[in-house]
């Protein structure tokens, strides 16, 4: 028979058994504090270090934009000084870290200088290195620290060269001071505890400082610092700082100016808070120690009583007596005594409870299940015996209408409008309930996507000519489907109508379309009010809406994107909302299965644009031979006369034989972009009163700005509508 020992003996071996491994334990826990806090220490400085080159190159990228936007400037292509002085001088004044603007020729003159007065002496260039880095390489250049002979303040040049005909004519230069500078480094959020910001030119030199920035802007950074950096890129080291104060510093290099840029916490900061924690925590430990070993010995001798008389309480209740109630000086052993005591009467008391719930639940799942087929039964009723109404007060209208009654057709066409948003309000409450019970059948045949997107454009049209929303649709011919063409037209109403209610006035919407594998699929985006994320999980549910105004003008039941879920996976498909959140527009993406049968691609018949007054040759010149193409196509079945180059020489040759009066250019061309391919255009004889229309992919603010400073007449980001094409070529031809 195995030894046996007494409870006492097996909680002191316990005890033991705990603090020898828990000793170890917190040595090496100790250890990998020390190394954690060191590391983290280390991350945090260098992921403000890189955070704040990031702001750095951010404002030195978006100066050299902003630069680039007023180097294609027509001003400066005609020569106008005085014209470019007045741009330079409303672009400086948006920029709060210019201090000035200034124009250099090719040869290094200084023409003008947005400091000084349009025509004042300026003095000659400085800082050639960045100047003769521009000329060179045709690319922006950051100049290094240098005094300003104007401003007589430390700063620095971004240069921008104005790239003509394959040569540099000018230098576009912005001068920023190290004090319109600093306030980028405060721009980013200081993290706790960081003590200074610093930013070192390419030369060595500190550009700026978040602390003692006069004293320190101008000089060259430590020795040890410079060879460390040309070294290491990137590092964290405990060094002393300029001052001579021990410090943590950090620094990375800034990807696109090269610069350095650095942060630094002095060591007593992140040491000494360390040193007390740890000397806290010792302390605890060895008190804890000391009283878990002085108490093990009275704790165990009492446990082990109290539990013999647990022991024996239990047994008695197993052989079905009841229990006798001993008593008990140990508070958990008392509770486990009273649950013994408890435990039997409970049982049935338990058993007969679970049974009763049991039948509630029945009956709630019953009187639930009972109120559902009551809404639905409702909901049919009210819409038959709203519809019943509706018929002969819009036929009247239209009868009103067929008699030439032209009194009251202010009123009439208010009256009219409103029946039919309450006719759809019923549709949809139609639909709801049919789809509920199952009442609706499909009537399926071989489809077009395009014939049903150009059904749900017509029944939407009123809307979103109301609201004067730009409508995109590219839905090519010949994605076919098996579905009920009625029913597939309502999906994408209901789509178009929902974009279009929660689009602001000149909006815009788009409708896509493309084969993917065994589907076809279709989005609908717009750049309204965006779905919130709490809302998107619960968006297709019955009566839920978006936040709208309290006028509801375009209000509804909530109904429509519920039916438009509904038809879809009827059709074997599925409809998905996606939106980046509120206020950032949305997205709804129809899946549905492709037809398997052969169906050829539905192509529109000739004669299917308006043809326009004779508008002169139009020269089309786009890279893209497909995009050159249809648009070639477009334009020549509206009965324009169209002229096709597929390069920037090809286009010169051609406006060279048969001088255009219109130009339709891409600007990502490669060799020459489109903005210097129209300014050669208008160079060529009798090119002087050419129409210029952008057709881009670029569809940014800066893209817009500059294609109005080379002088184009007219702007269209891809993917464009043939009708708003010939709409600005007819009325380009009309103003002349």
């Amino acid at each position: 028979m195995p030894r046996t020992f007494s409870l006492r003996s097996h909680i002191l071996l316990l005890v033991l058994g705990t603090v020898v491994p828990a000793l170890v334990v917190a040595a090496f826990l100790v250890r990998r504090v020390v190394d954690d806090n060191r590391q983290a220490v280390e991350s945090r400085l260098i992921d403000s270090a890189r955070a704040a080159s990031t702001i750095v190159d951010a404002e030195l990228v978006g100066t050299v934009r902003a630069l680039q936007g007023l180097a294609e400037s027509d001003r400066l292509a005609e020569g106008d000084l005085a014209g470019f002085y007045a741009q330079a001088k409303r672009l400086s004044a948006t920029q709060p870290t210019w201090a000035a603007v200034s124009l250099a020729s090719a040869d290094g003159r200084q023409l003008l200088n947005t400091s000084r007065a349009f025509g004042a002496d300026v003095p000659a260039v400085v800082d050639q290195a960045s100047f003769e880095a521009a000329t060179r390489s045709r690319q922006p250049a950051i100049g290094n620290l240098r005094r300003g002979q104007i401003t007589q303040q430390p700063g620095f040049l971004v240069r921008v060269p104005v790239v003509r005909s394959g040569g540099v004519v000018y230098v576009v230069s912005a001068w920023i001071t190290s004090y319109t500078f600093a306030p980028v480094l405060a721009s980013q959020p200081a993290i706790q505890d960081e003590w200074v910001r610093g930013v070192i030119d390419e030369s060595g030199t500190i550009v700026s400082r978040s602390r003692d920035a006069e004293r320190f802007i101008g000089q060259k950074a430590p020795a040890a610092a410079l060879d460390r950096i040309e070294r290491v890129p990137e590092d964290v080291y405990r060094d002393r700082a300029l001052d001579g104060e021990l410090v943590y510093s950090a620094y990375t290099r800034a990807p696109y100016s090269g610069w350095i840029v650095g942060v630094a916490v002095p060591a007593q900061v992140i040491d000494r808070g360390f040193q007390r924690s740890m000397a806290a925590l010792i302390a605890v430990g060895l008190l804890l120690l000391g009283a878990g070993a002085g108490g093990t010995y009275v704790i165990s001798r009492r446990i082990s009583r109290e539990i013999a008389v647990s022991t024996r309480e239990a047994e008695a209740i197993a052989g079905g007596q009841h229990p006798s109630h001993p008593a008990a000086r140990v508070t958990e052993v008392r509770r486990l005594l009273d649950a013994l005591a408890r435990s039997a009467a409970l049982l049935d008391t338990r058993q007969k409870e679970r049974d009763e719930e049991v039948r509630r639940a029945d009956r709630a799942r019953d009187a639930a299940e009972a109120a559902d087929r009551a809404k639905d039964e409702f909901l049919a009723m009210l819409g038959h015996e709203l519809r019943n109404p509706l018929a002969p007060a819009l036929t009247a209208l239209h009868v009103m209408q067929q008699r030439g009654m032209v009194e009251f057709t202010r009123e009439r066409d208010v009256v009219e409008r409103q029946i039919r948003h309450m006719a759809r309000l019923v549709d949809d409450l139609l639909d709801v309930s049919r789809l509920r019970r199952g009442a609706i059948e499909l009537r399926r045949e071989q489809v077009d996507l395009a014939d049903v997107v150009s059904r749900a454009v017509e029944m939407t049209a009123p809307l979103v000519a109301e609201k004067r929303h730009q409508l995109d649709v590219a839905v090519a011919p010949g994605l076919a489907v098996d579905g009920d063409p009625d029913r597939l037209a309502q999906v994408f109403a209901n789509l178009l109508s929902n974009a279009a209610k929660y689009t602001g006035p000149n909006g815009r919407i788009a409708v896509r379309a493309r084969r993917e594998g065994a589907h076809v699929v279709c989005e609908c985006t717009d750049n309204g009010i965006g779905i919130a994320p709490e809302l998107l999980p619960r968006i297709f549910d019955l009566f839920v809406q978006g936040q709208r105004g309290l006028d509801r003008r375009y209000g509804g039941l909530g109904l429509g994107l519920a039916v438009a879920r509904t038809l879809a996976e009827l059709h074997g498909g599925e409809l998905r909302a996606t939106s980046p959140g509120a206020g950032l527009g949305s997205t709804f993406t129809v899946r549905l299965p492709a037809s398997m049968e052969a169906h050829a691609a539905i192509q529109k018949a000739e004669g299917g644009y308006p043809r326009i007054q004779s508008t002169g040759p139009v020269l089309v010149v786009d890279d893209n031979i497909d995009a050159l193409n249809m648009v070639v196509e477009a334009l020549t079945l509206a009965g324009v006369e169209t002229l096709a180059a597929s390069s920037p020489a090809e286009a010169l040759a051609v406006a060279a034989r048969i001088p255009p009066t219109t130009a339709l250019l891409d600007i990502g061309l490669p060799g020459m972009n489109g903005l210097d391919l129209g300014r050669a255009l208008r160079s060529l004889p009798g090119g002087g009163s050419l129409r210029l229309i952008a057709l881009t992919g670029y569809g940014q603010d800066e893209d817009l700005a500059a294609s109005i400073a080379a002088g184009f007449d007219a702007f269209f980001v891809k993917p464009v509508e043939v009708s708003a094409l010939l709409a600005a070529i007819d009325g380009m031809a009309r103003q002349t």
